[in-house]
């Protein structure tokens, strides 16, 4: 068969792949699922099934025949986020409501809007549910600049305060709290492609199926006084009216190789975020057996041992895995691999599923942000739900983004062996729990690739992949590992201090420093070069002043020109105005606008100017930056020190250059803050 057969009637789609040698795997898609959004559940194909490869489409499209085995529930895996008072998004909305049973009420739309109090709280009515229900949505408090709903019920039943034309007291004797309030969002977008390709209806093959959705969060502060100042107004209708909280933006991404799922929440507002990308449902359990679970880096958790086999039908409570669970702290629970076992504990069906080490989901990044909690699992519904953030906080225009992964595997496996593609990468996990001699895993697609270590590793695999895989042993249980393969040499990582929190300061050199007078370079823009592994906004720069001077010091970054290995001629990516050097001390240029440093080579410059009657002192590195200098011609450079090039003539704001030569001076210590 094709790599993905690809069948679709409006918003229902079910996606059939190869699952092993007799066997396909048929997984449903929904671009109508709860609250419009996009799930992995319809009605033709409630689970997750496998077919004889000889099925026909008939008999799997557009009902599920008999021929299928049932073998995981994905019906409530599309992944909301938390805003750390409630769920909301995916198919869930703000769980702040109090559902009221007030037989023949008289309560109408005109009424929706208006206020209640139970005497010591004041409740919203949010909408007429039918003549016998009502929905009041809950009193919210403001800390520290984030609302959060309060989970609270009526203590009494509810009088009018304002806004009702049916003012009659409302009882509270048929109370419901706690009930998801929906909408919870709008401006719901999705699109299919295969390989590029817009789906009609009908039966399609191809090689990768993209669904890509778009959605924006109101605020639960905005729903509440939206409804309140447009008295009889459903708040469903004026949803886009109602001021945003976030967007969230989804790509699920089928392939031969299973299912990637990529996440973006963008704040739009300032609030607190627990997000996890994805999360799995148990698989669908063997009659008289049970679902065993191996993590990575994980020891015990929840009274149950998850180095090895954990049965998960026995685990007690919900079970978060914390820094403290784990056997390396600065490596967080990242993936695992379940299977559903027999009452002979033969394998039946296997998933394995985590979060990729790209973008927020990079160890290092989320080890900072999920100290509370990395992965929780939880005991009523034995469903896993990795962490990529708990409870960071992002301001107004900030985001998070990551990557997960899931991969139905087949009987009989002795290890999780997978590569796992995000388009730009290629990663490689090993997973297994039997001791070994020596084996290796499969992997022609990527001979000769360079095996960098990124996530939690503990079993030792050759620099490279060989013609024959990637050997490996395993002399004590428990082994794992995951590797970026990468072409070339392995990508250099984030350097300290450039990826500090917000309102930090880092140094782009740091080592021993000296004093540096500026005798003879007034009016020279001195360029150094300075490197950074990533794109870093700063919004404040300092350099130090030892010894006082007369006038100020003009600074600014101009890019690098690769093709000549000097600055860019053309103007400077950003001015940073000046500083006075007529007395000792930290001297900072504050920004009105941000700048964003970029990624790779480029070019510190600051020049002396205004009155050059007094040469200043600078504090200086005592080291240069270490990169090549492009000397010219003459070998007349090599009888000094060469630290970088000069611009001559230089007043003014700084524009466009051209080079005059080399100078001497070392670069000025500057330090950065990060917006």
């Amino acid at each position: 068969m094709p790599e993905l057969i690809v069948y679709r009637f409006n918003a229902l789609m079910s996606v059939r792949s190869r699952f092993d040698s007799t066997r396909d795997l048929v997984m449903p898609a929904n671009l109508a699922y709860a609250e419009a959004m996009v799930g992995m559940w319809h009605s033709g194909l409630p689970q997750v099934t496998l077919v004889p490869s000889t099925a026909t489409d008939d008999q799997v499209w557009p009902i599920m025949s008999a021929v299928g085995t049932k073998i995981h529930d994905t019906s409530d895996d599309n992944c909301p986020i938390n805003t750390g008072w409630s769920y909301v998004g995916g198919n869930h909305g703000y769980d702040v409501g109090n559902q009221i049973v007030v037989t023949n009420h008289g309560k109408t739309t005109a009424d929706v809007g208006s206020q209640w109090t139970d005497g010591i709280r004041i409740f919203t009515l949010l909408a007429i549910t039918n003549a016998n229900s009502l929905l009041f949505g809950n009193p919210y408090t403001v800390v520290d600049g984030i609302a959060q709903g309060a989970r609270v019920k009526p203590a009494a039943p509810l009088t009018h305060v304002s806004g009702a034309t049916n003012k009659t007291t409302v009882p509270i004797t048929g109370l419901t709290p706690d009930v998801q309030i929906r909408p919870a969002t709008h401006s719901h977008t999705a699109t299919v492609e295969l390989d590029g390709r817009p789906v009609a209806n009908g039966r399609w093959t191809g090689q990768d199926l993209t669904i890509r959705e778009s959605y924006v969060i109101p605020s639960y502060q905005g729903m509440i006084d939206t409804a309140r100042t447009n008295i009889g107004t459903p708040i469903a209708t004026i949803m886009s009216r109602v001021p945003s909280l976030c967007r969230v933006s989804n790509v699920y991404r089928w392939s031969q190789g299973g299912l990637l799922v990529g996440q973006t929440v963008a704040a739009l507002a300032r609030f607190t975020l627990n997000a996890g990308v994805t999360q799995c449902a148990p698989l669908t359990a063997v009659a008289g057996g049970t679902r065993r679970q191996f993590m990575p880096n994980v020891g015990s958790a929840g009274g149950l041992n998850w180095s090895v086999w954990a049965n998960i039908d026995t685990l007690p409570a919900l079970t978060d895995f914390t820094p403290a669970t784990l056997k390396d702290r600065l490596m967080p629970a990242s993936s695992m691999t379940q299977w559903a076992v027999n009452s002979g504990q033969i394998q039946q069906w296997g998933i394995a599923v985590g979060l990729l080490p790209v973008a927020d989901g990079v160890p290092e990044i989320r080890a900072r942000h999920t100290t509370t909690k990395g992965w929780f699992i939880s005991s009523s519904l034995k469903k896993n739900y990795p962490q990529l953030v708990w409870g960071r906080t992002l301001a107004a225009g900030e985001s998070v983004t990551g990557t997960a992964y899931r991969r139905y595997l087949a009987p009989p496996s002795a290890a999780t062996e997978i590569v796992v593609s995000d388009s730009t990468h290629d990663f490689v996990m090993i997973e297994r729990v039997d001791t070994v001699a020596q084996t290796q895993m499969a992997a022609p697609q990527l001979f000769h690739r360079l095996l960098v270590p990124v996530g939690p590793t503990n079993l030792s695999v050759p620099d490279r992949v060989t013609v024959d895989g990637i050997p490996y042993s395993m002399p004590v249980p428990s082994g794992y590992g995951m590797w970026r393969a990468e072409p070339d040499q392995a990508q250099a990582g984030p350097l300290p201090g450039a990826t500090c929190s917000r309102g930090s300061y880092f140094l782009t050199l740091s080592g021993p420093t000296q004093n540096t007078t500026y005798t003879g370079t007034y009016q020279r823009l001195l360029l150094h070069p300075v490197y950074l592994a990533e794109p870093t906004p700063v919004d404040r720069v300092c350099v130090e002043v030892t010894v006082a001077g007369t006038g100020v010091m003009r600074h600014g970054v101009y890019a690098h020109d690769p093709a000549t290995g000097r600055p860019a001629a053309l103007g400077p990516i950003a001015d940073f105005g000046s500083v006075a050097l007529t007395s000792v001390g930290v001297r900072e240029s504050v920004l009105s606008v941000p700048v964003l440093l970029p990624a790779g080579w480029h070019w510190y410059g600051h020049v002396w100017q205004t009155n050059g009657a007094t040469p200043p002192t600078l504090r200086a590195s005592d080291t240069g930056a270490a990169t090549t200098l492009n000397l010219g011609t003459s070998s007349a450079a090599m009888t000094g020190d060469c630290f970088g090039y000069e611009v001559t003539g230089t007043t003014g704001v700084l524009g466009a250059i051209t080079i005059s030569g080399i100078h001497q001076l070392r670069p000025p210590r500057v330090a950065y803050r990060r917006a």
